[in-house]
């Protein structure tokens, strides 16, 4: 009640073009945000490495950690959302260490590569980062948080999925 006379208290007076002025100035960026602008991303990270993860980055996002691949899945949650540009961008990423890891003289290190962000279909959110072995960085686009790369590790990984060339 309170809202509706203090809206005829200000747009009364107006004149009925600045009226409708006012409401496509409220309501054009709205509506370019929901029409134009690229839609949010949510991010699953595989680890396909014998090391922990302790944090990987895509651009400017952080996207977790994921525990050492153990045979059966390469998979950590879900990060949600936000937006990733077209084309390349960096991947960075620490690989940790387990305990043995340590205890054999194994320490954490830094790691980054350039990869390409693939067409995406309207119906995809899920971009799934898969890290293997020497440091190869594939990203693939999903309708699910399932990967079909979720379970091949080292150089399977890398002959099947990335190639002989990659």
């Amino acid at each position: 009640m309170i809202g509706r006379w203090l809206m005829n208290k200000i747009l009364d007076p107006l004149p009925v073009w600045l009226q409708v002025a006012l409401v496509l100035i409220i309501v054009s960026p709205i509506v370019w945000k929901y029409t134009f602008t690229d839609k949010e991303t949510a991010f699953v990270l595989h680890n396909h490495t014998e090391r922990p993860i302790s944090e990987a980055i895509v651009g400017d996002v952080w996207i977790g950690n994921s525990a050492a691949f153990d045979g059966y899945s390469t998979g950590s949650g879900v990060i949600c959302c936000a937006e990733v540009e077209k084309g390349r961008v960096d991947v960075q990423w620490k690989l940790s260490v387990t305990q043995n890891q340590y205890d054999s003289g194994l320490r954490g290190e830094h790691r980054a590569k350039e990869a390409l962000v693939p067409e995406r279909a309207d119906d995809e959110i899920y971009l799934h980062v898969h890290i293997y072995p020497d440091n190869a960085v594939r990203l693939f686009w999903s309708e699910t948080m399932q990967s079909k790369f979720q379970v091949i590790r080292g150089k399977e990984a890398r002959d099947n999925v990335i190639g002989k060339s990659g």
